[in-house]
């Protein structure tokens, strides 16, 4: 039943970053955030996370990070909503002045190795 509830959570946890991202140019963009988080909000490990695919007109920086999770209310880790837990972020930031699409794609690999890719294309403007 753990490894169950732990396997919905980690589903639940991926921020959602399917549908394409906006930014102006040169800001940065918050592209995408995971958590392997426990029902008492603690670490279930770490969850590492790549760049498959750069950006060809920006970059991308990963952190390590406190990040707010977004587990549905039926989920017994909901209450974690409402503080920082331990997670990994991806954030992405155009080339100055660049104005136009671009796309990256991140491998995010979690502690139970399951591994999933997020293909995420940005519009600059």
């Amino acid at each position: 039943m753990r490894i169950i509830l732990m396997f919905v959570a980690l589903l639940l946890s991926i921020g959602s970053a399917h549908a394409g991202k906006v930014v102006a140019s040169g800001r940065p963009l918050q592209l995408y955030w995971a958590v392997a988080t426990n029902p008492d909000c603690t670490s279930a490990g770490t969850v590492v996370l790549r760049v498959a695919q750069a950006p060809a007109h920006g970059r991308v920086s990963i952190q390590h990070a406190g990040v707010f999770p977004s587990f549905s209310s039926i989920n017994p880790r909901s209450a974690c909503n409402r503080r920082r837990v331990p997670g990994v972020k991806a954030t992405y930031v155009s080339q100055r002045g660049y104005l136009g699409s671009d796309l990256v794609v991140l491998q995010a690999l979690f502690p139970n190795g399951r591994g999933v890719n997020v293909t995420i294309p940005i519009r600059v403007m």
